[in-house]
């Protein structure tokens, strides 16, 4: 089988919540809890932080978790992991936002597992949605899979459009459509790759980098899973995840 790193991008210059890496997660930055999440993975080699703050590589250190540096100049998460790994020798890079501190690690292994077993580039997982309103929210990002489990498109409108009168359930049960969850997992090659693809109109409209790989005929292979996630971009974000890391611990 092949290697796996895992491998969490995290930086100091959050714009919409400052310093989220480092926010308290019941007396743990939240990066550290991302990386305790992400140890629980089955068959990952390694799991460390690339980031451009010595503050967050002290922290995660401390901790007693692999960090790594990366250039200030990275313009996104994809691209932190990317520089990541071109020092790594896995064969298999998974990206796990350092927004995730409650992401359950049968949801990475899901979506290792089109990667892994199925041989693609890329693989993602996604999940089912628990209301229409959900769905209707932009923060939510919407995933749409044909027959053999490969994303057909992402979208942050509720797609599908109801040109007729479906019901809200017949949409939120459907198999072939759920919530995109924040985890990637690359074939190591086609992440270096990645930075050099055309970035395409749908990209920049949406603002999904995971459209670049469908624009260019790259099958994404998503691993569907029961459970979801709370990611954190804004201080209501950090209490809901907060409330939803109380209630793991406590299971």
């Amino acid at each position: 089988m092949s290697k796996v790193a895992l491998v969490i991008p995290a930086r100091m210059g959050s714009t919409r919540l400052a310093r989220k890496a480092l926010a308290d997660i019941e007396g743990q930055p939240m990066v550290v809890r991302v990386a305790e999440r992400a140890s629980l993975v089955r068959n990952v080699d390694r799991v460390l932080v690339a980031t451009d703050s010595k503050e967050i590589f002290d922290v995660v250190a401390k901790a007693g978790f692999q960090a790594v540096m990366t250039p200030e100049s990275c313009a996104s998460g994809t691209e932190r992991v990317a520089f990541a790994a071109k020092h790594l020798s896995e064969h298999v890079i998974v990206n796990l936002q350092g927004d995730e501190p409650v992401m359950n690690p049968l949801s990475v292994e899901a979506a290792m597992e089109p990667v892994l077993k199925r041989g693609l580039k890329m693989g993602s997982a996604y999940t089912s949605f628990k209301s229409f309103e959900e769905v209707m929210s932009p923060s939510n990002v919407k995933v749409v899979t044909d027959l053999d489990g490969n994303a057909i498109y992402f979208s942050r409108y509720a797609i599908p459009f109801r040109q007729n009168s479906l019901a809200d359930d017949e949409i939120l049960k459907d198999p072939n459509f759920g919530k995109h969850l924040g985890i990637y997992v690359y074939q190591r090659e086609f992440l270096l790759s990645y930075g050099k693809l055309p970035v395409p109109l749908i990209e920049r409209a949406e603002s999904l980098e995971q459209l670049r790989a469908l624009h260019s005929g790259v099958k994404i292979g998503m691993g569907r899973t029961n459970f979801g996630s709370q990611s954190v971009d804004t201080a209501d974000d950090l209490e809901l995840a907060r409330k939803a890391f109380r209630e793991l611990s406590n299971i």
